[in-house]
C-alpha cells in the first residue's frame, strides 16, 4: 500500500490539473486507465467509467469506480483532482508538479523555518496538490483496489474524484446524479462518505471535520437619482447608499453563528463599485457590490430578510444625513432652493424585481431574459466575466427592462452557493458520525500515538454541502432570487435531500495549503489513513 499510494501521488500530482481548466480533464483520463488495468475492473466494466457532468461547459467527468459487496451498504471515498495555481512558486514554478525534483529546488526560494525544517527531516512529500488534495485521491484510490483483491467483501466500496472544488464545485453538483443513478441502478445504501481532505492540527491533535460551514453570497444594486454635481442635493448618490450598507454588514457579528464555541467569520466585502461607465460632471445612477457570508444553520432567506431590513434603514439613513447638511446648507446659502429631500426606502429582491418586469410586457420580457440569460452565460463559458458580475449584468439589465426609474435597493445572490451541513443532524442517521469519530479516536491514539479531536463545521468549505441537507430550507426561493440559475448554474436539492449521506472530512496530515510550500506527511499519508478508513469500512459494513 505504502508504494502504491506514493506511486499514484507522484503521477497525479504531475498533472497540473488547474482549476476551472480543460487542463482537469487529464486526471479522469489517467484514472480510468489506472482502473482499467485493475483486474476486477476488467471483468466488472460496467462498473467504473467516466461521468460527463450535463451542461459543463470544459466537458468535464466524475471519475468512478464501484466494487461491489454482499450487502446494500456503501461506504463513498470522495475526492477531488483539481488544484490551484503556482504563480506563489516563482522561479521555481517548473518544479511545483515534481515531487522528487521539487525539495532539492525550494531550497532556492525563501520558506519559512517550519517548512525548512519538515523538508530537512524528509518525513514530508512537497508539491502542488500534494495535501490538496491528490494525496486523498492516491490513498482511496489505492484502498479501492486493495478492497477490490479481498476475498470476503461486505459491503460496497464507491471512489469518486471530482473536478472544479476550488472553484464552482461543478463537479460534485455534477456528481450528485451520478449517485443518483448508482443508487437506484445498484440498490445502494449510501451509509458514510469520507472526504478525504488534508487534515491539520489543533492543540497538537489533528482535526477530524464533522460537516461543513454554508457561504452564499448577496448581491446588491442600488440605483439613485443622477445629478449635476453642482446640484448634489437634487439627486441621491447610490455610493452612499451603499456605502452605508457596507458600514453595517461589513465584518457584522449580527450574520454569525455559533455552536459549542465554534463562530463563523463575520461576513466581508468582495466587490463595490458604481456602474458609470463614462466620465461627465455627474453623480451616478447606480452602484453595486456583493460580499461573502458563512453560516452553520442560517438559511439564505434568512439573510434575505436581514439585508431587506439593513437597506431600508441604511437607505433611510443616508437620506436623513443628506436632509440634515441640506438644512445648513441653506442657511448658509443665499441662492439655495427651497425643495426638500423626499426619497423613500423601496428594497426589492431579484425574484420581485422579475414580477414587475413580466408584469409590464411577459410575452416581451419572457423573450428579452432569454436571449439575456444566453448572452450572459455566452461570456461566463468564455471566461470574459466571472459568476457574480454575470449576476449584477443580469439584475441592471431586468432592472433597465423595468423602467423603473425612482431610488430602489434590489438584492439577489450570486454562485456559488454552499449550504451548510453537520452530519450529526441528519434525521435518522446522525449517529453513525459519532461511532465512527469515537473509534478511530481510540485506534489512531492506541496504535499510533495519533490524537484526533474534531470541529462540527470546516469553515474552509468543502464539497460534502452537496452530499445531505440538515436543515431544510425554501429552494424554490432561493433558485429565483439567484440571476444565475439555470442551464450554467443550479443544485440538485431534492436529490441531495433523497441521498442524505453522513460523511466526515478527514485525510493526511497536510500544510501551508496553496502555497509554494504545500506539502503532506509520510507517515499520515501512507500508513496511519488508510488504517483508519479501513477501520471505518470494516465498522459500517460489520
Amino acid at each position: 500500500m505504502k508504494e502504491k499510494i506514493v506511486h499514484i501521488l507522484k503521477e497525479t500530482v504531475s498533472i497540473n490539473s488547474f482549476s476551472a481548466t480543460e487542463k482537469e480533464n487529464k486526471v479522469p483520463e489517467y484514472l480510468y486507465d489506472y482502473m482499467k488495468n485493475m483486474e476486477y475492473f476488467a471483468e466488472n466494466p460496467n462498473l467504473f467509467g467516466n461521468f460527463e457532468i450535463e451542461n459543463d461547459y470544459l466537458d468535464r467527468k466524475v471519475a468512478y469506480g464501484l466494487v461491489r459487496g454482499k450487502s446494500n451498504k456503501t461506504v463513498v471515498l470522495m475526492n477531488h483532482y483539481d488544484v490551484v495555481g503556482i504563480d506563489d512558486y516563482g522561479s521555481i514554478k517548473d518544479y511545483a508538479f515534481d515531487i522528487e525534483k521539487l525539495p532539492e529546488k525550494i531550497k532556492e526560494i525563501s520558506i519559512n523555518s517550519e517548512a525548512l525544517e519538515d523538508l530537512n527531516s524528509g518525513e514530508w512529500i512537497f508539491g502542488r496538490g500534494a495535501a490538496d488534495m491528490k494525496g486523498g485521491l492516491a490513498i482511496q484510490l489505492a484502498y479501492l483496489e486493495k478492497y477490490s483483491e479481498m476475498k470476503e467483501k461486505e459491503g460496497n466500496i464507491l471512489f469518486i474524484s471530482v473536478p472544479d472544488e476550488e472553484s464552482y464545485s461543478a463537479g460534485m453538483r455534477g456528481a450528485v446524479k451520478l449517485l443518483s443513478v448508482l443508487k437506484d441502478k445498484f440498490n445502494l445504501e449510501y451509509s458514510f462518505l469520507i472526504d478525504c481532505e488534508p487534515n491539520f492540527k489543533i492543540n497538537g491533535k489533528h482535526v477530524v471535520s464533522l460537516g461543513t460551514a454554508g457561504k452564499c453570497m448577496p448581491v446588491i444594486l442600488v440605483q439613485g437619482q443622477k445629478s449635476h454635481i453642482c446640484r448634489c442635493f437634487d439627486g441621491l448618490n447610490p455610493i452612499g447608499v451603499l456605502g452605508e450598507i457596507f458600514s453595517r454588514t461589513e465584518l457584522s457579528l449580527e450574520f454569525s453563528d455559533e455552536l459549542d464555541g465554534e463562530v463563523t467569520v463575520p461576513p466581508t466585502w468582495n466587490y463595490f463599485k458604481d456602474m458609470k461607465v463614462e466620465y461627465d460632471v455627474s453623480i451616478p445612477i447606480r452602484a453595486c457590490g456583493y460580499f461573502s457570508v458563512i453560516s452553520f444553520y442560517t438559511s439564505p432567506d434568512e439573510i434575505l430578510e436581514k439585508l431587506r431590513k439593513i437597506s431600508s434603514d441604511s437607505f433611510e439613513a443616508y437620506v436623513d444625513k443628506m436632509k440634515k447638511i441640506y438644512r445648513e446648507y441653506k442657511c448658509k446659502n443665499m441662492y439655495s432652493s427651497e425643495r426638500e429631500i423626499d426619497f423613500k426606502p423601496i428594497v426589492l429582491s431579484f425574484e420581485e424585481l422579475m414580477n414587475i418586469a413580466s408584469e409590464k410586457d411577459k410575452e416581451g420580457f419572457s423573450a428579452f431574459y432569454k436571449k439575456l440569460y444566453d448572452e450572459i452565460s455566452e461570456k461566463v463559458v468564455k471566461n470574459e466575466i466571472n459568476y457574480p458580475q454575470a449576476t449584477i449584468q443580469i439584475m441592471d439589465a431586468v432592472l433597465n427592462f423595468t423602467g423603473i426609474s425612482y431610488p430602489v435597493t434590489v438584492l439577489g445572490f450570486a454562485p456559488p452557493y454552499y449550504p451548510a451541513l453537520n452530519s450529526r443532524k441528519i434525521s435518522g442517521k446522525g449517529h453513525i458520525i459519532d461511532e465512527c469519530y469515537n473509534l478511530i479516536r481510540d485506534y489512531s491514539h492506541d496504535k499510533f500515538n495519533y490524537d484526533l479531536t474534531y470541529e462540527n463545521y470546516t469553515v474552509g468549505l468543502s464539497d460534502c454541502s452537496y452530499c445531505a441537507v440538515d436543515k431544510v430550507f425554501d429552494y424554490n426561493s432561493f433558485s429565483l432570487n439567484t440571476p444565475m440559475w439555470g442551464k450554467l448554474y443550479s443544485i440538485d436539492f431534492e436529490n441531495i435531500e433523497r441521498l442524505n449521506i453522513p460523511s466526515i472530512i478527514f485525510g493526511p496530515w497536510g500544510k501551508d495549503y496553496h502555497q509554494a510550500t504545500e506539502r503532506v506527511n509520510k507517515e499520515s499519508l501512507t500508513v496511519i489513513v488508510p488504517e483508519l478508513i479501513e477501520e471505518i469500512t470494516n465498522y459500517i459494513f460489520k
